[in-house]
């Protein structure tokens, strides 16, 4: 019993203990766009100092071509704002 007592407050073991699940098994790559803008990745670049009155950058990537749009943005932004 103090074997398992340790262990369950000793914070190297927790950190060493071993996962209790399944592999995730491999990754299946995603399909290939069929046309260009047909399939788009978006994500915002936030944190930034203020300049001209924006601190936030939005970046929208085609996945075909790989062509990207930088769109500035004020903090705090809604979803109306972004489409």
């Amino acid at each position: 019993m103090a074997v398992e007592d340790f262990v369950k407050q000793c914070p190297t073991w927790q950190k060493a203990k071993s996962e209790r699940c399944h592999p995730a098994g491999t990754l299946q790559p995603l399909p290939i766009p069929s046309k260009p803008w047909n399939d788009i990745t978006m994500d915002f670049i936030e944190g930034l100092p203020m300049s001209e009155g924006m601190n936030v950058i939005l970046v929208v990537v085609d996945r075909l071509t790989k062509y990207a749009h930088f769109m500035p943005l004020r903090h705090p932004y809604t979803a109306p704002s972004v489409a």
